[in-house]
């Protein structure tokens, strides 16, 4: 079985966290393989960057030959899911709502650790169309870009910071990290919060390769 995951920013250090995530469910039957659209935007902020991506994720998808039993389009925006769903033949998740069902398993009240604050004006417009407001806690901005998200002291500082205001004064009992770049961040996050903390790639991937296995 395969699974296709489409990275539908153009860094590239990007998809590589997004593959290291992925490891725990690779298996003897079950590749995983992680993709970069290279036309897409450098990092996915704003509604601009959202746009953009769309597009290169319609492109790249209609040229793919090789089929997949599941695909996850990697942006917590989840640029051209619909679009994706009638492209390829197989089921299709995306970060953003993997990551909001997989936080709301884990407590009532979920709050977005975003790159900038572009993307917390994106993330209240996806909240608000899928209709779970009551359950957001907001969301708060480190202010870096996909690539920069590559220095670690840096990240996690600014992560934890932000964790901590979600936290602390937003009432959030479980977060999300609103970025497929921050995959490897998700463990040193969670102990120095003290809180649940969500991968959304990673639990995109487990909702694939579920539907891998079970052929829906």
């Amino acid at each position: 079985m395969l699974v296709r995951v489409i990275n539908p920013n153009s860094t590239v250090s990007c998809t590589e966290a997004l593959s290291r995530a992925a490891e725990p469910f690779r298996a003897l039957d079950m590749t995983i393989e992680c993709e970069t659209v290279h036309e897409g935007p450098e990092s996915i902020s704003s509604m601009t960057d959202y746009a953009l991506a769309q597009s290169s994720v319609v492109q790249y998808l209609a040229q793919q030959q090789k089929p997949a039993n599941a695909l996850v389009i990697a942006c917590f925006s989840d640029p051209s899911l619909s679009a994706a769903k009638e492209i390829v033949s197989c089921p299709c998740f995306g970060l953003g709502e993997a990551g909001i069902l997989a936080a709301m398993q884990r407590g009532m009240s979920f709050g977005i650790i975003a790159l900038s604050e572009a993307s917390v004006e994106r993330q209240r417009r996806k909240i608000a169309e899928l209709g779970l407001s009551s359950r957001y806690a907001g969301s708060r901005p480190v202010s870096l870009s996909v690539p920069e998200l590559a220095d670690t002291k840096r990240t996690v500082e600014a992560m934890v910071e932000a964790g901590d205001l979600l936290k602390s004064r937003d009432n959030a009992d479980a977060i999300i990290m609103g970025c497929a770049g921050m995959a490897d961040y998700r463990q040193t996050i969670e102990d120095r919060l003290q809180i649940p903390v969500i991968e959304p790639g990673q639990a995109a991937v487990a909702a694939a390769t579920t539907a891998a296995r079970q052929g829906w």
